[in-house]
């Protein structure tokens, strides 16, 4: 995969979702991720109509997440909140859902293919990004797999993602090798949860990953700047 300067900063939701985000924070945060022209920010949903105002008239936009941490609201809950924000304008353009994992752990299969195929459906008919987070830091390798089997066949789902930033460990090189060994070909995969280096985005794509979550994105990007800035414009991201 080739990246210049500019094409790096696509690849990267800059997330600030620390509790302790002040307001001024995180009006600094969605400043820094215009100016870097990220693929998205993602801040504490509170602030979300604000971020839409500031990204808006920009390439930048706005992603919301939909049952942190845990996937534990109901299907009902979910949607009700997806229809709001979907409401606030098409600068939300990335919705990142976590899957019920009481569901998961319980191997009620039928209730998590309803919950992604009935959410994922709301989302693509209003033309934003669907991804669904798994949390894998919470699963079995055995989990991993039936999770991924199950988002295959369900064709309004864009993306497996690996976590929510808030699990026990950070997502690992094994994760996205389970998760891609499914979905080749058919889903994307975002990476999230503890990725602050440029060399764990470069293994990361190696192995499948196409788009990243982290709160380290903009010292991701100087490295990339400082590792190429004699290479020229354009380099290698493998």
């Amino acid at each position: 995969m080739i990246f210049t300067e500019d094409s790096i900063c696509k690849i990267f939701d800059n997330t600030l979702l620390k509790p302790e985000a002040t307001w001024s924070h995180i009006s600094a945060f969605i400043d820094k991720s215009i100016k870097y022209g990220f693929r998205n920010v993602v801040v504490p949903w509170y602030a979300i109509p604000y971020a839409i105002k500031k990204v808006r008239g920009t390439e930048v936009g706005v992603g919301v997440g939909l049952g942190f941490p845990l996937g534990y609201s109901s299907v009902e809950m979910k949607l009700q909140e997806l229809k709001y924000y979907i409401s606030l304008g098409k600068e939300v353009t990335d919705f990142d859902i976590v899957i019920n994992i009481s569901a998961v752990k319980s191997k009620n299969w039928e209730y998590l293919k309803k919950e992604i195929r009935t959410l994922s459906q709301i989302v693509k008919k209003e033309n934003r990004v669907c991804k669904f987070i798994i949390e894998t830091s919470r699963l079995s390798e055995e989990e991993i797999v039936k999770v991924c089997e199950i988002i295959v066949d369900i064709p309004t789902v864009d993306f497996v993602k690996t976590g929510t930033g808030f699990g026990p460990r950070a997502t690992t090189y094994r994760d996205v090798e389970l998760i891609n060994s499914v979905v080749e070909g058919k889903k994307e995969i975002k990476v999230s949860g503890g990725v602050r280096t440029l060399e764990q985005v470069e293994r990361f794509i190696s192995l499948g990953a196409k788009v990243f979550g982290s709160s380290s994105s903009v010292e991701i990007v100087e490295e990339f700047i400082r590792k190429h800035k004699n290479k020229g414009r354009s380099t290698n991201g493998n």
